[in-house]
């Protein structure tokens, strides 16, 4: 079971670093990344919390639960992935302060049950992850922050 590695560096603070990333989810994930149009995104904060999509109609669907809430420096979820939702994977990203930037690190392995074919699942994951951190980097660069994705 490989995990997928993503980071980028952004330029502000730890804090505001996770607070956009979890507070502001919406405003940055990217609109390909979502299962409706027009929809908006949350993520309740805390242990137990979720990460939800709603459509405009208000049909919900949750994309993971929220299992380690440690603000301002880490975050994990069990993320499900499909309709219905498989077995859910992990996702942890870390928020480490390095001088003026900010590291965001993800990391993403399969989780407690195995999927259907993690190989291909693992590489959309790999895809995706690189989409997001961008918008990430985007967002937080177009608040006048700067940013340095890396593979």
């Amino acid at each position: 079971m490989d995990a997928i590695r993503k980071q980028v560096r952004v330029r502000c603070s730890v804090e505001h670093a996770f607070e956009v990333f979890t507070r502001r989810v919406d405003d940055w994930w990217p609109r390909g990344h979502r299962r409706f149009d027009d929809s908006v995104l949350r993520l309740e904060g805390g242990v137990e919390g979720r990460l939800v999509e709603v459509s405009r109609s208000g049909e919900e669907h949750e994309l993971g639960g929220v299992l380690a809430w440690e603000p301002p420096h880490l975050l994990r979820f069990a993320w499900r992935l499909g309709a219905p939702p498989q077995a859910p994977t992990l996702a942890t990203i870390r928020f480490t302060e390095e001088g003026e930037l900010t590291l965001v690190a993800v990391e993403h392995v399969e989780g407690p049950h195995a999927l259907p074919d993690w190989t291909a699942t693992s590489a959309l994951f790999a895809r995706g992850w690189t989409h997001v951190l961008a918008a990430l980097a985007d967002q937080l660069a177009a608040a006048g922050s700067g940013s340095e994705a890396e593979p």
